[in-house]
């Protein structure tokens, strides 16, 4: 196990750390969308951090609209329920009709003796309960002539509607309710609203006595309604058309005339429901500031750990370039994109079964809503979170194109696209222009629909004309595409068959240019021809010349090594003949081998070697050849490095030609290797190929191309200090590709690395 370097354990502990305060910082984001959310000014947005006061709130407005239809409720049941200013619990409220159609009238005692013995009473805020043990009613329903809380008359035959008497007590309890609740707001004294009521035939109706205009105004707000002005006289934020109408709803009279006087004490000096509504809206903004500064805080401070953890993400410390990937990396992104898509559901559906119901325990119902959305948000984000760096990851790696469904696809499109010909390219094409002319003519049709006969008849004329010049145009096309058909197949057969004799196109055929295009490609067929044949007849000399030459010179060479062979058995004394004996044997060594190596470079340039392939384990034949050189490299003090796999590598070659190969390349490299250094041979598969890298610093920098370093007779020690025959990567390179395998050089400076390839074959 590769061990941790000090770099990947600090990148470790800054990524740890980033992400953790990332989270923190979505923490902080989402408590600042709570408070924000709890805050009565959520939907007025940044606006609301203005400087406001109370009085300018839709709250102070929605109050005092709640206020003044209570206050409106209490002056009905003021008439209902008082005589001269105070309660009287003999009033009449309500009268229904008995079985023999004798009336009878219900006064407040009577209805409050009822609720006592039926069980009926009132809570601290003056609402209706009733007890479930105590008797109920008779259950009879009466017919219900009058009411005194909804009208001011009694009514002048039988009404319509048909009542129980508990139903009656508990609509009466609940008008007795109301009242006090208007007579503990308004006339306690308990109250920063004052009042002043006039109506036409109905007594005043105030909690402070002689309120006038002049009074209201000196208040901190204030409006005052008229019936002989249709414009309220005001102070509010905005116009109080709604009071107006609550107004006119209670006098139920368009031509009564009134009078009304609304005003607030700004200065809050009773502690009733409007300073309570000072206090709550303070507490309101200051909630609203501080999921303000929370929600940009965590924005701020996710913005920036993201982009760090961005630039981070993948790599393994300071400085490195490696890319580190997960096993979940290495998965297409879209099948990714799928799992955590379907991993997203899930565990929404679960929080949605468990966190939501308990949240709905802790949560008023207002917020239930809210908090399942925002708990559904922080999910998805979560697990986008998992796919960008994913994606980021790979993309680092410059695998995320190259491992995609989508490059596939678009490589297979590709590939049908190449089949497609241009006349049918040229249909395609031509349809969609067709449906943009159709568009463009129905666009103009409906344009004119529901003019004249004549602009209709226009418009037709127009979209018959767009298709007659459609057509015109696709014939048109059609003809010259299907002229660049025949002429694309006309390449293609110079290109398959380049030594085809006859002529490929009839310029007769084609038109314009088109017709200049096919006698030009004629006489490149035949240029290419002549060329072809000159090519090959050059090279049949070479290699005739070559073989003649080298046969010539094997005869006398044979010789000479036989009478150098003679002269050493001989045992000659004089140690400068043994000596001269030595160089003369090297000597002709050196060119029966060159002499061998240009026999079979010939025939490998010409191809006229007999290939018989099998199926060869690589990984062993590169391991004979590492034992076949190893003493020779010692020679050198030369330190051969390999590196194979374990498990068997498969492909198909000629095993002698390709041990000639391996050869050239390990004869190549113990002879221009730097003393004392060392060379690396690699085998190992990749992509459905095998390939076997060796690599080497030479002796002297190479100041050659690799093009030219695999042309015959070139060697890469250009003073020749050396012995070789420039011959050897030339051989090796062409009986690699005889095999249907590439032989690719690489040089940088003194750094030498060839690299051979063979498809891999399965086992």
């Amino acid at each position: 196990m590769k061990p941790v370097s000090r770099a990947e354990k600090v990148s470790f502990y800054q990524k740890t750390f980033l992400l953790t305060l990332h989270l923190l910082a979505l923490l902080l984001f989402l408590s600042g969308i709570c408070l924000l959310y709890g805050s009565s000014g959520f939907r007025e947005g940044l606006s609301w951090v203005n400087p406001e006061h109370y009085e300018d709130s839709p709250a102070f407005e929605a109050l005092l609209r709640d206020r003044v239809q209570q206050l409106l409720g209490y002056v009905r049941y003021r008439d209902v329920f008082e005589t001269d200013g105070k309660f009287d619990a003999d009033n009449e409220v309500f009268s229904y009709s008995d079985g023999n159609g004798a009336e009878k009238l219900f006064s407040v005692s009577d209805v409050l003796n009822y609720a006592k013995e039926h069980g009926y009473s009132f809570d601290n805020d003056y609402r209706v309960i009733h007890d479930d043990a105590a008797p109920g009613g008779d259950g009879q329903t009466y017919p219900i002539t009058w009411r005194a809380y909804r009208e001011t008359q009694k009514a002048s035959g039988p009404g319509s509607a048909f009542k129980t008497l508990d139903t009656m007590t508990r609509e009466v309890m609940q008008c007795l309710g109301d009242y006090y609740r208007g007579v503990k707001l308004f006339n306690t004294g308990n109250s920063n609203l004052y009042y002043f009521l006039q109506i036409e035939g109905r007594k005043d109706y105030t909690n402070r006595p002689g309120l006038t205009d002049a009074q209201a105004r000196s208040f901190g707000r204030y409006a005052i309604f008229s019936s002989d002005n249709p414009l309220p006289n005001n102070n509010l934020p905005e116009t109080p058309n709604k009071i107006r109408s609550l107004l006119l709803d209670e006098i139920a009279s368009r031509t009564a005339e009134y009078h009304l006087i609304l005003a607030v004490d700004t200065n809050y000096p009773l502690k009733d429901a409007f300073y309570q509504g000072v206090l709550d809206y303070a507490k309101q903004r200051a909630h609203y500031a501080y999921g303000l500064a929370l929600l940009l805080s965590g924005a701020g401070l996710m913005i920036v750990s993201f982009l760090l953890l961005s630039f981070l993400s993948g790599r393994r410390g300071r400085g490195s370039r490696e890319v580190f990937l997960f096993p979940f990396d290495r998965h297409r992104f879209e099948s990714n994109f799928l799992l955590l898509s379907l991993l997203c559901a899930v565990a929404n559906f679960l929080a949605n079964q468990v966190i939501a119901r308990l949240l709905r325990l802790i949560l008023p119902s207002g917020y239930w809503d809210f908090s399942e959305k925002l708990l559904f948000a922080a999910i998805v984000y979560l697990f986008f979170l998992i796919f960008y760096f994913s994606v980021l990851r790979t993309y680092k790696a410059g695998q995320l194109w190259q491992n995609s469904f989508l490059r596939e696809l678009t490589d297979k499109l590709k590939n049908r696209a190449k089949d497609v010909s241009f006349a049918q390219r040229i249909t395609i094409y031509y349809l969609i222009f067709l449906l943009a002319n159709l568009a463009g003519a129905t666009s103009v049709t409906l344009l004119l629909h529901g003019k004249s006969l004549n602009a209709r008849l226009e418009a037709l004329s127009l979209a018959l004309l767009l298709c007659i010049l459609d057509l015109w145009l696709y014939q048109h096309l059609y003809q010259k595409q299907a002229e660049n058909d025949e002429i694309a197949s006309a390449i293609s057969t110079l290109d398959a068959e380049p030594d085809r004799s006859e002529r490929l196109l009839d310029p007769a055929h084609f038109h314009g240019r088109e017709a200049k295009l096919a006698s030009t490609i004629n006489n490149i067929s035949n240029g290419l021809q002549r060329a072809l044949n000159d090519s090959v007849r050059s090279e049949r000399m070479k290699a005739e010349l070559i073989t003649n030459v080298s046969h010539d010179i094997k005869t006398p060479l044979t010789s000479i090594i036989n009478y150098i062979d003679l002269i050493r058995r001989a045992h000659p004394s004089d140690p400068a003949v043994q000596k001269y004996v030595d160089i003369l044997e090297k000597k002709s060594q050196h060119l029966k081998t060159l002499t061998e190596d240009l026999v079979e470079a010939s025939k490998a340039s010409t191809g006229n070697v007999q290939i018989d392939p099998v199926k060869i384990n690589f990984v062993e034949l590169v391991e004979q050849t590492n034992g076949e050189f190893e003493e020779r490299f010692e020679e050198r003090s030369l330190t051969l490095i390999p590196t194979l796999p374990t498990e068997p590598l498969y492909i198909f070659a000629d095993g002698q030609h390709l041990w000639r190969v391996l050869e050239n390349l390990y004869n190549n490299a113990c002879k221009y290797a730097a003393a004392n250094s060392r060379i690396y041979a690699e085998v190992s598969a990749e992509e459905g190929f095998v390939s076997f890298t060796l690599k080497n610093i030479s002796a002297s920098a190479l100041n050659i191309s690799p093009e030219e370093l695999t042309e015959r007779f070139v060697r890469g020690d250009r003073s020749r200090t050396t012995e070789g025959s420039g011959l050897g990567l030339s051989i090796a390179k062409s009986l690699t590709e005889l095999q249907g395998g590439t032989l690719d050089i690489q040089i940088d400076g003194d750094y030498f690395k060839a690299r051979v390839r063979f498809r891999e074959v399965s086992d």
